[in-house]
């Protein structure tokens, strides 16, 4: 599972301060299951299967954090971590290596800035992050809700339907992949109501993988909606929190 910019899709402003966060491991449900944690949190996810590709993407995007797992085929996280280190345009990239017990000093003397042992639990995982990057979490509510939304990007239009929605933002199901920064100009068709125009911004994206559980699609986050839109997206919410 590798990472790729699609041509003419913008990163997200810098401040916005979305933390890039690469996932390496060979083993797909192990990445899913960390991908899973940061779920309720607003970052760009990356993701590579071995050592080589880790160093590729490291190069191409520059990420703010990396977790690798130490034992891949052919070169493994310890391996891949003192070429990060020994890289000069790398090297301050913070680096977690994730590993059973026992191979924390191998780790650390491999240049690794942390050390996340195995078995793996959300709340150590997401500790880890906190420690060196910026994690923005949802704090708000979302209700499942499966709502039509027409949405526009640049000159192409799109349709699709919502797993969840708050006033703040929507997780649409599609698998088109959408890049995190990229404008959607969205028409969200609530009961009884004409389509609500509002401006939003990928967020977070899911794609679709063989043996996944989570649900392709894009979180998108409200990035202009009017007093009338907001009020009729807190009104709906709140009539279904009260069923």
């Amino acid at each position: 599972m590798s990472a790729s910019r699609p041509g003419g899709q913008s990163r997200p402003r810098e401040s916005e301060a979305i933390a890039r966060i690469l996932l390496v491991d060979d083993l797909l449900p192990l990445v899913e299951m960390q991908k899973n944690y940061l779920k309720r949190t607003t970052c760009r996810i990356l993701t590579a299967r071995n050592g080589g590709e880790a160093l590729r993407v490291c190069r191409l995007e520059k990420p703010d954090l990396v977790f690798l797992d130490a034992a891949m085929p052919g070169r493994d996280g310890i391996a891949t971590c003192r070429a990060i280190k020994a890289d000069p345009l790398l090297r301050r990239i913070p680096v977690v290596i994730v590993t059973p017990g026992g191979r924390t000093e191998e780790c650390l003397g491999a240049g690794s800035d942390d050390v996340l042992t195995k078995p793996v639990s959300r709340d150590d995982f997401l500790s880890k992050v906190r420690r060196f990057v910026p994690l923005l979490e949802r704090g708000e509510s979302r209700i499942p809700a499966s709502l039509r939304v027409e949405f526009a990007v640049r000159d192409s239009h799109y349709r699709a339907y919502t797993k969840d929605i708050s006033p703040h933002g929507i997780f649409l199901k599609t698998p088109r992949p959408f890049t995190p920064g990229t404008r959607l100009s969205l028409g969200i068709h609530l009961p009884g109501r004409e389509g609500l125009e509002i401006e939003g911004e990928v967020r977070r994206v899911v794609e679709a993988r063989a043996g996944s559980y989570l649900l392709p699609g894009i979180g998108v986050r409200f990035i202009d909606a009017g007093p009338e839109a907001r009020r009729a997206l807190e009104e709906f919410i709140a009539a279904r929190l009260r069923r």
